[in-house]
């Protein structure tokens, strides 16, 4: 069917209002549990300030694995921060919503309306799907 006839309900958490910039710890980051291991094309520019940062600024203790080609490959052991940036959610409750449309699109411009309890969002839903069955019942 046409997305016109369709609505999105949807629950979500959006990441820029309900988390925050977190640590590895906080993230149960693997790489902070396990350690993790990383590949440097010392070819490359890239590789070459990746190399140079790893080295002397990132205070982060590791051994070379292997080594050849142009390529380095490092171990970091773990309990130390990995380089990726990481976002812990914040104690915000998630947000309800009702769309026009699918994921193709909302062609007949339908607003979207938040609805602020859960509960009245679920029997909305549920109202939803009767409809739904009862159409398709009907033939």
């Amino acid at each position: 069917m046409d997305s016109r006839h369709y609505q999105t309900f949807q629950i979500t958490v959006p990441k820029e209002t309900h988390t925050r910039k977190g640590t590895c710890e906080e993230a149960e980051c693997r790489a902070y549990l396990n350690g993790w291991r990383m590949k440097l094309d010392l070819q490359t520019e890239l590789g070459q300030k990746q190399a140079y940062y790893i080295k002397h600024h990132s205070g982060r203790a590791y051994k070379i694995v292997s080594q050849g080609d142009g390529l380095v490959e490092l171990e970091f052991a773990a309990s130390q921060p990995c380089f990726s940036e990481h976002r812990v959610r914040i104690d915000r409750p998630e947000v309800y919503r009702v769309k026009g449309g699918d994921h193709r699109g909302n062609p007949l411009g339908t607003p979207t309306r938040t609805i602020t309890r859960p509960e009245l969002w679920v029997e909305e839903f549920a109202e939803n799907q009767d409809r739904i069955k009862n159409a398709i019942e009907k033939g």
